[in-house]
């Protein structure tokens, strides 16, 4: 090939001018079309430069004139694999490997394809072979560190990264994936440290930017995380995945209406996204500004569900994994509107099912029972089992369950070990832990293991979760209380919740049908608080009556403004004792709407509120229950983890039950204790309670010692965990509901 025709066109492809590159191979085989290794070079620019059609169509010429080169081979496998034949790409490949075994590139490109295969195991084998024949490949070993990584062969793994790191220094891929092992493991320096290598390196690694900001998000680093999806977004202004991250982190921070708009941008852009038609739908505010917010956010709220329901034809998937990955979802606010919730969650979990069903219908047929051999088969899934509302709730169902009656699987979706975990994973016969991996294997898993009977303790709380909860995983499924509120799901057969806490009509609120379990509904341990700490440690007046508003201020609805005021216009010494959210924003808003409604009572709301951090751990948060005076709870949405610790410090506890189990929990634990009187009936009465305990030492002496005396009666039961066996029994007996 002397050809200077030949000569420019290389030329042209070695700058990365794909275009003169391929117009100038035209010109060489207009006057040359039987020349095979000018195809294969016009089919090399034309797949670099995204032309994959044309490219395909190149190769098959070079093959035809020229026979089966490993080269032409290499090239159209790779032109296969990005066009998704990957059985195609599978022989291709094969066939290099076959003809040039001591050629590193057919082994790697082999490996990549049963990579996306799911076949790992195979794909290990082949980077272990190129490994072997070239032990400077730096990509040949950064993909038999993600093989590993894949297998959960973590520090195998991380070996294999460094390795490739000895020989390039400056290979991002190999930083991005020591980052994304650090960020499992919750070194948070080390994965920081890395993934600053990335897109130093290569400033248009969009994961590389996602995962920068996945780890200042974790370490609440708002300003930096905003910062680092920004830069991502503006990396690669048509990645959805980026876009959407970025309006989800400005949502969570507070900027709701920033994020809708941002949303519905996308959106727009993208008609075909289910994840951005979501956001631009069903997006809700965590903070309310007033209860004429929530009115009109609910509105909303419901004609995005019609306008999503009339759309659904338009969201379709080539797969499952794509439907799944673009459906996480939740719609954990809508509970806190204080509102009854079946017909909007229902209306969102046909329309989940609509977009869902079509991609893998296997997942919603019926699931046979399992032949009765024995133990009955039950599943808990769960994102929250650890040091947590859901770990302390629910791990009893775990750690007491009779196992001369139950086989138990715990899937566990968190990175995060702790001590909660560790219990719960030592109690469990199957214990499977699985951070990050895709819903649809997460969703494989679960259906291969065979359950009976399959619980999500606190359904609605996380988006995967949620999603696959959509799904018929197991025979019978049900949702506990750890999220109060209908699932909504057509696939969820039962809702555990507490008999105590539920009204006499507590049955039409859910789309499931009610289970009623005695006392707390599980045997909750007794917390233990620090023995040290004044009220000055904690920044508190110590000659002030301090009335403990715990609820994160999501959860506190503007009807609650009016109940804080009053009290603190009746008991002129009465400071509320509150907690900040971790975003700023979120807290302005809030304290801008209380201070509103204080101002007209004359107070200020500096001197009379007191906002504490947003995080305490568990043992000082309980220290601060036994230096307040009452615990003022919230209507809507009253104490669940906060009442119980609480009454374990004996701070009494004054609320007002509401409509629905999510507003009635603090009224069960009071009945359950022996103080019901201060479960008040109406606002008046709910006030004046708090206020008369504030002011009269004695009488709060009384009371504690009242709680403290009967706490028996509310920790450490076993009849609750005996009433769950006997209805997990029942429930596998007489099958799914759907």
């Amino acid at each position: 090939m002397s050809d200077p025709r030949i000569d420019e066109a290389r030329r042209h492809h070695q700058s990365g001018d794909y275009p003169r590159a391929i117009s100038a191979y035209d010109e060489v085989l207009a006057a040359d079309p039987a020349s095979a290794e000018v195809w294969h070079l016009k089919g090399l620019a034309e797949h670099q430069s995204g032309r994959l059609p044309q490219a395909q169509e190149s190769v098959e010429r070079a093959i035809a004139l020229g026979g089966d080169r490993p080269a032409y081979l290499l090239l159209e496998g790779g032109i296969l694999h990005d066009r998704g034949d990957l059985a195609g790409a599978e022989r291709c490949f094969a066939r290099v490997v076959e003809a040039r075994p001591d050629w590193v590139g057919g082994h790697v490109e082999l490996g990549r394809v049963h990579m996306d295969q799911g076949r790992v195991a195979d794909a290990l084998k082949d980077f272990q072979a190129a490994v072997g024949l070239d032990s400077s490949h730096v990509r040949a070993w950064n993909n038999l560190g993600v093989a590993l990584q894949s297998l959960d062969r973590l520090d195998e793994a991380m070996r294999a990264f460094n390795h490739t790191l000895s020989i390039d220094p400056r290979y991002p891929l190999a930083h991005f994936n020591l980052a994304r092992i650090y960020h499992l493991r919750t070194d948070a320096a080390r994965a920081l440290e890395h993934a600053q290598h990335t897109v130093r390196l290569d400033p248009g690694h969009v994961e590389g930017w996602l995962l920068l900001g996945d780890i200042h998000r974790r370490k609440r680093e708002t300003a930096n995380a905003l910062a680092a999806y920004s830069a991502a977004a503006r990396a690669a202004p048509t990645n959805l995945k980026a876009r959407a991250a970025l309006a989800e982190l400005i949502a969570e921070a507070g900027g709701f209406e920033e994020a809708r708009a941002e949303y519905r941008r996308i959106s727009a852009q993208f008609p075909a996204s289910l994840r951005a038609a979501l956001g631009a739908n069903l997006l809700l505010p965590q903070v309310y500004t007033s209860v004429e917010q929530v009115e009109r956010v609910r509105a909303e709220y419901d004609a995005g569900l019609e306008s999503l329901h009339a759309s659904a034809a338009r969201f379709r998937f080539p797969g499952a994994e794509q439907a799944l990955a673009e459906a996480r979802w939740t719609n954990f606010y809508l509970a806190y509107q204080g509102r009854e919730d079946r017909a909007l969650q229902s209306r969102y979990g046909d329309f989940l099912r609509s977009v869902l069903e079509p991609a893998m219908p296997e997942f919603f047929a019926p699931r046979a029972p399992r032949r009765a051999d024995g133990r009955i088969r039950v599943g808990f899934f769960s994102h929250f089992f650890f040091n947590c509302t859901a770990g302390r709730y629910f791990s009893s169902w775990i750690t007491h369950l009779d196992r001369s009656r139950f086989e138990v699987f715990v899937y566990y979706t968190n990175e995060w070990v702790a001590d909660d975990t560790r219990t719960i994973a030592a109690a469990a016969d199957t214990f499977r832990h699985l951070p990050g991996r895709p819903l649809l294997t997460l969703a494989q898993q679960v259906a291969g293991d065979g359950l009976d009977i399959l619980v999500y303790p606190e359904l609605g709380m996380h988006p995967d979760t949620f999603t696959l909860a959509a799904l018929r995983l197991a025979p019978v499924q049900c949702a506990g209380w750890g999220h109060p509120t209908t699932s909504g799901l057509e696939s969820i057969d039962w809702f555990i919740s507490c008999e105590a806490m539920e009204p006499a009509d507590g049955e039409r609120h859910y789309r499931e049908r009610l289970a009623r379990l005695p006392g707390l509904g599980t045997r909750y341990a007794v917390p233990h608080a620090q023995t040290t700490g004044t009220r000055e440690d904690f920044g508190l007046p110590a000659d002030k009556t301090l009335y403990l508003v715990p609820q994160s201020l999501f959860k506190i609805h503007p009807d609650n403004d009016a109940l804080i005021a009053e009290v603190l216009a009746r008991d002129s010494r009465g400071i509320a004792v509150m907690f900040a959210s971790h975003h700023d924003r979120l807290t302005e808003t809030f304290a801008t709407r209380l201070e509103g409604v204080l101002r007209e009572r004359g107070i200020d709301i500096h001197e009379r509120v007191s906002f504490l951090a947003p995080f305490l751990p568990h043992p000082i948060y309980l220290r601060l229950n036994q230096l307040c005076d009452v615990m003022l709870d919230t209507v809507h949405w009253s104490g669940g983890n906060t009442s119980l610790d609480a009454l374990a410090s004996g701070l009494p506890v004054v609320t007002r039950p509401g409509a629905l189990m999510r507003g009635r929990q603090s009224q069960a634990m009071l009945g359950i204790v022996g103080v019901p009187e201060l479960v008040a009936a109406d606002f008046e009465g709910h006030v004046e309670m708090a206020v008369r305990l504030g002011r009269d030492a004695e009488e709060r002496r009384s009371i504690s010692e009242r709680i403290l005396a009967g706490r028996e009666h509310l920790f450490e039961r076993e009849e609750p965990v005996r009433a769950l066996e006997d209805f997990l029994g029942r429930a596998v007996l007489e099958g799914s509901s759907s």
